[in-house]
């Protein structure tokens, strides 16, 4: 496996996710996803000094961001993502469905694969799923509530 190219798609992920954030900021977990036909990634970082994450999609909300500026930038963080699934593939991996990519400004890096089918399992659910398994966030909707309880229920 050609590891130094997968070294480099992880630090360009990384790059064009610090030059999104629009502020200081101490830790990053990011979300992508490639599955057949279909690819995503959010992420949520936290600001400096703060225990409130902010979700990447509301940044242009939240800040003076122009919108067609972080969509490009976005853009280029999927193009990444799939470049990075296409790599693994390449070199004859399993190629994986999703996965967590964690790091913070000190320099600490973090990333978890997952392999699971994911064409029955709705996209809300597993968003949800993920934030409170990554962010300890639980949900404010009752259906997100209702998703999460059973999710939970079925570790116990």
């Amino acid at each position: 496996m050609n590891e130094e190219k997968i070294d480099l798609l992880y630090q360009q992920i990384a790059v064009i996710i610090v030059e999104t954030i629009p502020e200081t900021w101490s830790k990053v977990y990011l979300y992508g996803e490639v599955v057949e036909g279909s690819q995503t990634a959010y992420f949520y970082y936290y600001p400096d000094r703060s225990d409130k994450p902010v979700y990447s999609h509301e940044i242009t909300e939240l800040f003076s961001v122009i919108e067609q500026e972080y969509t490009e930038k976005w853009n280029r963080l999927v193009d990444l993502i799939q470049e990075l699934w296409r790599a693994f593939e390449d070199n004859g991996q399993e190629t994986w469905t999703n996965f967590t990519m964690f790091f913070d400004k000190a320099g600490k890096f973090k990333i978890d694969f997952n392999y699971d089918d994911l064409s029955n399992v709705d996209s809300h659910e597993r968003k949800t799923i993920w934030k409170y398994e990554h962010l300890g966030i639980i949900p404010k909707s009752n259906s997100g509530k209702k998703q999460l309880e059973k999710y939970l229920s079925t570790r116990e």
